[in-house]
């Protein structure tokens, strides 16, 4: 090859994730739907505990990142970012055991990838015991 311009680009950590994720051909098209993603953030695992201008804004930055969250991928991955905060344990002490059964119930139903059910359940079990 000449001059190395025909080289596959090597794979960052974050295209390690995705393809772990969501296999060899991860979704290119947005799949999510931030706003219903927002209000099950919101109701669904945060049990209104948290703003939901603040889960909005969580929300919106994992969705304009590169992962092609699904909308119940990014409800959890938006919630996780609030329940990973030490000073929210007490608020959130029993919206996470809902939390907890209602992404069991996602998975279960396929509209959550497991690798992102372990790492919330791993971290919710951690912070909570």
């Amino acid at each position: 090859m000449m001059f190395g311009l025909f080289k596959k680009k090597p794979k960052t950590l974050l295209d390690q994730f995705i393809v772990a994720a969501y296999g060899d051909r991860p979704p290119k098209a947005r799949r999510a739907d931030l706003g219903m993603a927002v209000d099950l953030a919101h109701s669904s695992l945060l049990m209104g505990a948290v703003e939901k201008s603040e889960i909005s804004d969580i929300a919106r930055g994992l969705f304009d990142g590169e992962i092609p969250y699904s909308t119940h991928d990014l409800a959890l991955a938006t919630a996780l970012n609030f329940f990973k905060r030490p000073e929210l344990r007490e608020d959130l002490a029993t919206a996470q055991l809902m939390a907890r059964l209602t992404a069991l119930g996602w998975l279960q139903e396929g509209k959550v990838v497991p690798l992102l059910m372990k790492s919330f359940e791993a971290t919710l079990y951690k912070a909570f015991k």
